[in-house]
């Protein structure tokens, strides 16, 4: 089992990252309406719809990412545990 301190989000490298991009983007957007206080053209405005979609897109990736990681590691504990059940079976015959 792992100690509790392994086990805090900030020890991840990937959801460190996610975190930069996160913070990242909304910074940007921040900066950007604050800089341009309603005077958006049409280059700025699709500069932040860029933005807000692919932080979507990186926010889901890596939702997704960590779930079927998690799915992953969760079947093979299950696979390697049903593995050894056979084998102590087969020590007991």
């Amino acid at each position: 089992m792992k100690k509790k301190e392994e086990q805090l989000p900030l020890r991840s490298k990937k959801f460190l990252a996610y975190l930069i991009a996160d913070f990242g983007w909304k910074g940007i957007i921040f900066y950007t309406l604050m800089h341009l206080q309603a005077k958006l053209s049409t280059a700025e405005l699709t500069f932040l719809l860029t933005t807000v979609i692919t932080s979507g897109v990186i926010q889901i990736g890596y939702i997704l990412g960590q779930t079927a990681l998690d799915k992953y590691l969760a079947t093979a504990v299950e696979i390697f545990d049903n593995d050894e059940k056979k084998d102590d079976k087969k020590d007991e015959e």
